[in-house]
């Protein structure tokens, strides 16, 4: 029997994109690099002709210029239930050589007794703990991480946070989890980058979520709702007794209520780091002429109506183009950005951020929707540099999304990105070769622009007579207590149009489960639709004839969700992995990539993996 999905809807429908005018915010966080050319308050640069220069920012210089400023099939086991908004409410060592390919994993029923005692014993003892340090993790990996940074130097210039390992959580402890929707996807090509470049990545870097969401789910979109699938299977990765818990929302992308922004702010790094090599050794490329390059990519996608607005930063902010409309100036910016836009000084995130806020502030007073894009190398070094004090000067502006494109490492600071993005509501993304700046701003770009959710979280309940044991793969930092499943005044996740999130988790079954009756798992997603600003919950179910009896037979999508989410596992050192996890994870990914050949992702996902081996062999 192979694994079989249930869907949040029992309405198929064929998938529609709707034409979406966007405005796109780039929030650019801002490099540290002493070395760069050093910095100057600019040159006054000629407005065009009979075009008035905006007043001067608080923050920092000014040159100004503006165009035409005033233009501007599924069981019926999911059910739906849309609440009203509270009107008070808050937004919110070496390896063996390769064997021969493990045999198909297949699940067994007859479970030996001590088998399962000892497996709730040891799930018992994990739950105890609030989480799994990186020290524990790391004595469980054959390479020592400090070998692993020892062997990359220029590593020790990035920063990274450490969010730890979720530990197994006992069902009698706890039968709840609950934990905000995240759609990012910079950490998987982070790592692509430090491993094309010969280099393990810290391990720190390794965001299992963020691995999974970049790789499509498979899941099919519904027209104005969330569509929940949950599916399961064994895993060649986990122990006989245990199965692999996938739960996937795909957002729709045509919503009654899509909120499209009319003004797009980008915020652009010029600092003298941006003057730096971006991406693989064998394809190197200018940090600051990869970022013109993707805002070209954006420029060209955006609808003509859309009002584009420029701010540049080093060690002062300045204003490098007025929120002007695209249609017929959309050159004009670009040769704008290119003149004035270039490495030098050091870098003032803050001061670069404020103002880009303020002028999106301006365009929200006009009753416009907004984004602010930022786009950066690295770390803050002028001024405000951390991440709550940032967000602090910016204030609260809950109407305005935050979203966060980083470009080259070393020095790289991925924890300002991820976090700056995490709560001023919007989604991280990283760049390294023009390739992935398509894939961000032209094939995901109504992602990006158009959110459908705010606030979006999703609550698991497991039932106690079925399984013994859960542990959540990734989304460590992305919690939320039990208790604030339904407070929404919470801030949780958002989600743009078209995008998928998915949750993995590693189940241990009772040996005696009943699988005639009762649900094994129930997810509920739970959001506010971004312009009526309603409240809606949506939730579906996982019953026990559901549960695949082999890996082979399950979604190839499902498969390459595990693979992607081992490999993930393995890099950042979990203490759940076996030593033999390399070994299968490369007979698995080449089976998945086989089987999508039309998708190059899966491809690519089984040659990171040999490369990975190699490494470690080495």
């Amino acid at each position: 029997m192979g694994t079989t999905r249930i869907t949040s809807h029992n309405t198929a429908t064929n998938r529609r994109r709707g034409s979406l005018a966007a405005v796109l915010v780039l929030g650019l966080l801002a490099v540290s690099c002493t070395s760069g050319d050093e910095g100057s308050a600019g040159t006054a640069a000629p407005e065009p002709a009979g075009v008035p220069s905006v007043d001067e920012a608080a923050v920092g210089g000014d040159r100004d210029s503006s165009g035409s400023a005033d233009m501007a099939p599924a069981p019926t086991t999911a059910r739906s239930r849309t609440y009203a908004a509270e009107p008070d409410a808050e937004p919110m060592a070496e390896e063996e050589p390769m064997a021969e390919p493990a045999a198909d994993y297949e699940y067994s029923y007859e479970i030996e007794a001590a088998v399962a005692e000892a497996a709730a014993e040891a799930a018992m003892a994990d739950s105890a703990t609030s989480g799994v340090s990186r020290a524990e993790a790391a004595a469980s990996d054959r390479e020592p991480p400090e070998e692993r940074r020892r062997r990359c130097p220029e590593c020790q210039s990035n920063t990274f946070a450490d969010y730890g390992v979720n530990p197994f959580v006992d069902t009698y402890t706890d039968d709840l989890s609950t934990f905000a929707l995240d759609v990012d996807t910079a950490s998987y090509v982070v790592t692509r980058n430090f491993l094309e470049g010969n280099q393990l990545p810290p391990i720190e870097a390794v965001r299992v979520e963020e691995f999974v969401n970049y790789f499509d789910g498979g899941y099919q979109p519904l027209v104005d709702e969330f569509n929940i699938t949950l599916e399961a299977a064994p895993s060649p990765f986990s122990d006989p007794d245990r199965v692999m818990l996938r739960v996937g929302v795909q957002a729709p992308e045509v919503l009654s209520d899509l909120v499209i922004p009319d003004s797009v702010v980008l915020v652009m790094d010029r600092s003298g780091s941006m003057g730096e090599s971006a991406g693989p050794a064998d394809r190197p490329m200018e940090r600051i002429a990869l970022a013109h390059e993707a805002v070209e990519l954006l420029l060209s996608g955006l609808p003509g109506r859309t009002r584009v607005g420029v701010v540049s930063y080093d060690d002062i902010a300045e204003t490098v183009v007025r929120p002007t409309r695209l249609s017929g100036n959309a050159e004009w910016i670009i040769d704008e950005i290119r003149r004035w836009v270039q490495p030098r000084g050091s870098t003032n995130a803050e001061a670069g951020l404020v103002r880009g806020f303020d002028m999106a502030l301006s365009e929200a007073d006009e009753g416009r929707n907004v984004l602010v894009l930022l786009l950066s190398d690295g770390v803050a070094n002028v001024g405000v540099t951390r991440t709550d004090d940032i967000l602090e000067e910016i204030g609260e502006r809950g109407d305005i999304g935050l979203s966060t494109i980083g470009v080259g490492l070393g020095p790289f600071n991925d924890e300002l990105m991820e976090q700056l993005a995490n709560k001023a509501d919007g989604s991280y993304h990283y760049i390294d070769t023009p390739e992935e700046a398509r894939r961000i701003f032209v094939e995901n770009l109504t992602a990006m622009l158009a959110s459908v959710a705010r606030d979006a979280r999703i609550q698991v309940e497991f039932d106690r007579d079925k399984v013994v044991s859960y542990r959540m793969l990734g989304f460590e930092n992305r919690a939320i207590a039990d208790e604030d499943f339904r407070d929404d005044s919470r801030d949780a996740g958002e989600v743009g149009a078209g995008q998928s999130s998915t949750a993995l988790y590693e189940v241990t079954l009772d040996r005696g489960w009943d699988r005639t009756r009762g649900a094994i798992a129930t997810a509920t997603l739970r959001y506010r639709r971004p312009a009526s600003d309603r409240i809606t919950e949506t939730w579906a179910s996982l019953h026990p004839d559901d549960v695949g009896r082999s890996f082979r037979d399950a979604d190839p999508h499902f498969r390459l969700a595990v693979v992607a989410a081992e490999f993930a596992e393995v890099l950042r050192a979990s203490p759940f992995v076996e030593d033999r996890s390399m070994e299968e994870l490369s007979y698995q990914a080449g089976r998945v990539a086989d089987e999508l050949r039309r998708d190059p992702d899966a491809g690519e996902l089984a040659d990171l993996i040999e490369t990975a081996r190699g490494i470690r062999r080495r």
